[in-house]
Order: C-alpha cells, then structure tokens, then sequence
C-alpha cells in the first residue's frame, strides 16, 4: 500500500466518502476527478501561495513566461495587474487577459507587428504566457506585475495535508458533481451533482476570501508581485528578475 510523503496526503483519501455516491465506478476514473477537482480548487482559490523567491520569468523573443521552479508544482498567473512600458513613471497599461485564438481575431498581425513601444500586452492564461504588441523593435524597461500562486502538476498523486484537512469537503465535492454527472453511468445523478457543485463553488470562494485577505489562518497573501524585464527588443535579448 502506497503510503505519502510527511506533510502530504495521498489523492486516495478523498475517495472514502466519494465511493458511497459512485458504487462501481472505476478506481482510476475516482482517481482522475479527485485529480481534476484539486487542480481547480487550488488555480480558483489561489490558496496555496509559494515563497516569491521560487518563481521566475523565462524569456523568449517578445514573450515572457511565468514559470515555478519546484518539481510539485507549476506557477498560476492568476491575472496581470499592469506593467509598465517606456521610460515614463505612470506609463502603467492594464494587462489584457486573451487566448492567442482571441488575438489573432483582434490583432490579426500581432505575431509580427513591430514599433517603437508595446501599446497592448496580452496574457494568456492556458500558457502563463505575457506578450507584447506591437513587438518592440528596440530595447526598453519594462515592469511586470503579475497576482501568482501554484497549482499542482497533473503527474502529482498528493496534496499538502494541510489543504486536505481545511479544504476535504470542497475538493470531494468537486469531484462528485463531475462524477455524478457522467451521462449512462448507474450513479448518474444530476440533482445531487448540483448539490455538490454549489458546496464545491462555495468552498472555493471562502478559500479565495482567505487567501486575499491574508488572515492569520496561513501565512502571506497573494499579492501582485514586481518583475522587472531589462533589455526587450525584437531579437529575444532579454533578461528577467524577480523584484
């Protein structure tokens, strides 16, 4: 029997209570929606926050990606709050959240589009990625705040025991409302799937709540945090630093 690492819990723990409401479903089926419901749990409440020191910028020509270097985790970009372009102070620009499908049916040139400075920065969520239009075609400062926080790895088969213990009945509560909603399985249950599911968004938004406002039940808060960027231009010369 496979046993957890101190201070984690095995994925497997939430599926006591889970298997009363899904007689027969398949282990490895329970297994995925546990998985599933705990990475939606932790990117919507951004409840576990990470010492600023791990996470990093990686550069790439007119790109920069939020990156977490710990092997358990990977960094949320939870929004971009602003940045700033240019060599004036309150040159600030919000930044845009889109997919590169929705640029390109904005900015249908934005992948090759140059000028003197970025008028629009997108982030792109699904990627963590910043990018900037029209690309720079000469070296600028530029200051990127970023709301981060981690998620798990999808490769991961525990959670930090202190989250099971607080946050048990949301996670298993998300992954009921998947599971019962499973179209021409015998457990099928829609009702109780939106029972669950209201316990699951409600937990969620407690969780937000706390991590936002910093209370003293865990420690920090998530804050937008400073990236400075030095040295963009058009040919990817660029270098990054956590501020």
């Amino acid at each position: 029997m496979a046993t957890a690492s101190a201070g984690y819990v095995l994925f497997d723990n939430f599926a006591t209570e889970i298997l009363q409401y899904v007689p027969g479903a398949p282990t490895i089926l329970i297994r995925t929606h546990i998985r599933n419901a705990i990475i939606e749990f932790l990117e919507r409440s951004m409840i576990l926050k990470k010492d600023p020191s791990s996470f990093y910028l990686e550069e790439d020509e007119h790109t920069y990606t939020l990156k977490y270097s710990g092997d358990r985790y990977r960094a949320v970009a939870i929004k971009g709050d602003s940045t700033r372009l240019g060599e004036e102070e309150n040159d600030n620009k919000m930044i845009t959240t889109a997919t590169e499908h929705e640029m390109d049916a904005s900015k249908k040139k934005w992948r090759t589009t140059t000028g003197l400075y970025p008028t629009v920065c997108w982030l792109t969520p699904e990627t963590n990625k910043i990018r900037f239009y029209p690309i720079p075609n000469q070296d600028s400062d530029e200051e990127v705040f970023m709301t981060t926080a981690v998620t798990l790895k999808r490769d991961q088969t525990e959670i930090d025991e202190w989250i099971y213990e607080k946050w048990e009945e949301t996670i298993q509560a998300g992954a009921l409302a998947s599971l019962l909603i499973i179209a021409g399985a015998s457990w099928y249950n829609a009702q109780l799937s939106r029972t669950f599911s209201y316990v699951n968004k409600r937990g969620i938004k407690r969780a937000r709540a706390i991590a936002l406002r910093g209370t003293g039940e865990f420690s920090g808060r998530v804050t937008p945090q400073n990236f400075e960027v030095m040295g963009s231009d058009r040919t990817g010369t660029r270098s990054a630093t956590w501020e």
